[in-house]
């Protein structure tokens, strides 16, 4: 039986005097040992406060050595750790902790106006170390493979955000997943960039422990930094979203840094277009560019698609990938029947990864956790060789005059004009056809709607050439996740 225990315990036998954390800004290293100890020590410490199995530990920081222990620390004691979004307001941190009610908040912030969040706030940092001091460690509770260990907000790009609650057994799959499935050893150096109160943020934490990998820390995301950092670190394996891999390849344009060790760059949480992919692998000359695709309610990898770089200008490069070892992806129409090969229907992961379930929302949980499996609201097709291809969320999808439009496609149509930086394809009601294709267009210079909608008729059937163009000089709204908030474009249409 795996618990968040395992693989701190293999990397202290295996790879004790090693770095296993280092916080770039200040050179600082945590050795396994070092982070194994520290870990059992958090673990007494929330048993003197008197905690009991299954209370909820809230954090809310930047990424740093310290969020990576108590990521690490915290379910070790059979306890559940909550991780708060950094980008939130007080009301936002408010609705998610009145939600699950933590006891202990853990935070790199000053603690003024945080009291309505838990009712105990610890600090990090040196404050931390403070209370450390002279406790016995401790990991004696039993911890069940299906407790819950880990509490992540959702994004919320459709509704409002939901506490997704991932258990030992989930997060510890997954783990192994991405182990497997991007041949991490204990050689490789991770860059952790994203924010971790994401689960694609914090994803590498257990199995770069597991396997005795080094990561480094960025406080947050900063393009310059990262490029300096590889080149310093000489780093060798990094995630982030597509606008994060669109900046790294902006700076390292400007900058040339020594990316020559980066052996391979992950994305994910939102769909990459083919010029961002393009001007991404022409930045990284000598690096693998890597597909990945889930969720925050599969832990979150389904699907990995190695080698992009090889299929440029190919069919195979808008794919998502295959499924990880262990998880199985089924396309089913409406009435939960399987679809025949290319066919566009909803996608249905099933697996060990999978949620508990959304925190106190029953009805929410049985809504997607249907016959054992996770209903995504996500839209793909999968070709004669198992390659996934997302098209859409299910709530985004536009039917025009009978026929379906997704997003993504016309978006992919509209990125590839030389003057849009970004595009969102929305559907507007309409009396005649049901919905209008909308696109909101960010551009980098002036250009007519005559230019564009030329530019999409010689790339797409003519129903899904957008009817009406929005155009902004301000980026798209996004979530923390890098998500297209589209529901924000929506109620701004006239």
């Amino acid at each position: 039986m795996n618990t968040f225990r395992s693989p701190i315990r293999r990397a202290e036998v295996c790879f004790s005097e090693k770095p296993a954390f280092v916080d770039i800004p200040s050179g600082l290293k945590h050795t396994f040992t070092q982070v194994a100890e520290r870990s059992r020590q958090i673990v007494a410490l929330l048993h003197h406060l008197g905690l009991q199995h299954g209370d909820r530990v809230a954090v809310l920081a930047e990424g740093s050595p310290g969020y990576a222990e108590l990521y690490q620390a915290v379910p070790m004691g059979g306890f559940v750790l909550v991780t708060l979004n950094s980008r939130y307001t007080l009301p936002e941190l408010e609705a998610a902790c009145n939600d699950c009610a933590p006891l202990v908040l853990f935070t790199d912030r000053s603690p003024e106006g945080l009291a309505s969040l838990a009712p105990l706030i610890l600090p990090m940092g040196p404050g931390l170390d403070s209370k450390l001091l002279g406790l016995p460690t401790s990991t004696n509770s039993e911890i069940d493979e299906d407790d819950p260990a880990v509490v992540f907000y959702t994004g919320g790009t459709t509704d409002r955000a939901k506490g997704v609650v991932l258990s030992h057994r989930s997060k510890l799959a997954d783990a192994m997943s991405l182990i497997t499935s991007v041949d991490l050893h204990h050689e490789d150096r991770w860059l952790v960039m994203s924010p971790m109160f994401h689960a694609a943020g914090s994803f590498n934490i257990l199995p770069c422990v597991w396997v005795g990998s080094t990561q480094y820390f960025l406080p947050r995301f900063d393009a310059e930094a990262a490029l300096r950092a590889i080149e310093t670190h000489r780093l060798t394996i990094t995630f982030g979203v597509p606008t994060m891999l669109q900046a790294l390849a902006d700076a390292q344009r400007r900058i040339g840094a020594d990316v020559s060790s980066l052996r391979l760059l992950g994305h994910g949480g939102a769909p990459i277009t083919s010029s961002v992919l393009q001007e991404t692998i022409e930045a990284f000359p000598t690096t693998e560019i890597c597909s990945m695709y889930g969720s925050t309610e599969t832990a979150p990898l389904v699907t990995v698609g190695r080698h992009q770089e090889q299929q440029i200008g190919s069919p195979a490069a808008a794919s998502a990938g295959i499924p990880v070892v262990g998880v199985a992806v089924d396309i089913l129409d409406l009435n939960g029947c399987p679809v025949d090969s290319g066919t566009i229907g909803e996608i249905v992961v099933t697996g060990p990864n999978l949620m508990n379930g959304y925190w106190n929302k029953p009805e929410a949980t049985a809504e997607v956790l249907r016959f054992g499996s996770y209903w995504s609201g996500d839209l793909g097709r999968v070709d004669g060789e198992g390659n996934l291809y997302v098209v859409d969320r299910r709530k985004d999808m536009i039917i025009t005059g009978g026929e379906n439009v997704y997003g993504v496609e016309v978006e992919d149509a509209l990125t590839s004009h030389s003057a849009v930086v970004e595009a969102a394809v929305i559907g507007a009601p309409d009396d005649r056809w049901g919905e209008l294709v909308v696109a909101v267009v960010v551009v980098t210079h002036e250009v007519s709607t005559e230019e564009l909608d030329s530019h999409c008729r010689a790339n797409l059937a003519g129903y899904k050439v957008p009817r009406r163009y929005i155009m902004r000089n301000e980026p798209l709204p996004r979530s923390a996740a890098g998500k297209l908030l589209k529901r924000e474009l929506r109620a701004g249409l006239n």
